[in-house]
């Protein structure tokens, strides 16, 4: 019996619905993103794992396994409910061009919102930062439109080698910041880390 229910939870932390999910669920709790928006997926072989639309305006993103959506590389839905995120074209845009990348999150909350709004990139100045460099912005675009998705890759393109060492991000006017990772866990460190040097950049200014 032991060894049944120890095979069971290894398959339900193997499962990428249940990962996915998990992520999302304590990237709202770390108040990365928040209610208003926001997307995280997953590559596993030739399927993308996404968010569904509204997860935080309607689930405040309690989201389920069963809420994921399942797509193949043309965008098709494979399994899941059809609630695909209006922005699900430049994950896949992402995953096409970036053979490396293996979860991207799409936040929009947290201290380096300062930043976006201000249109201005945002330095890294602690040890455990310092390695992603200075986070640029993309090129201002309409929210979900397939010009905001072509900017956003061409802002990535010139930090695609660094994805064999770490994760890559670039922040999007107005709008929120996009992290690339080589997988999902990579990508939530990454930005969990970005979050922590923004506080410290606008904190650091009572010092000055």
């Amino acid at each position: 019996m032991a060894q049944r229910i120890q095979s069971e939870e290894t398959n339900l932390s193997n499962d990428p619905r249940e990962h996915l999910a998990r992520i999302a669920r304590l990237v709202f709790a770390r108040r990365l993103t928040d209610a208003s928006g926001g997307n995280i997926s997953l590559r596993q072989g030739d399927r993308v794992y996404m968010t569904p639309a509204k997860a935080g305006s309607k689930q405040q993103w309690q989201i389920e396994p069963s809420d994921i959506v399942v797509l193949d590389f043309q965008g098709n839905l494979v399994e899941g409910p059809d609630r695909r995120t209006r922005e699900w074209q430049f994950h896949l845009g992402i995953y096409r061009a970036f053979e490396r990348a293996g979860g991207v999150i799409h936040a929009q909350g947290g201290h380096f919102m300062a930043f976006v709004a201000a249109g201005k990139p945002m330095p890294t100045v602690l040890e455990h930062t310092k390695k992603f460099g200075t986070i640029g912005l993309a090129q201002f675009a309409p929210a979900h439109s397939a010009e905001l998705a072509a900017n956003i890759l061409e802002a990535l393109r010139p930090e695609a080698p660094k994805l064999e060492h770490h994760a890559i991000a670039t922040m999007v006017p107005q709008h929120g910041i996009v992290v690339v990772g080589r997988d999902l866990d990579d990508a939530f460190d990454t930005l969990d880390r970005l979050e922590t040097n923004a506080r410290a950049l606008l904190l650091g200014k009572l010092l000055a």
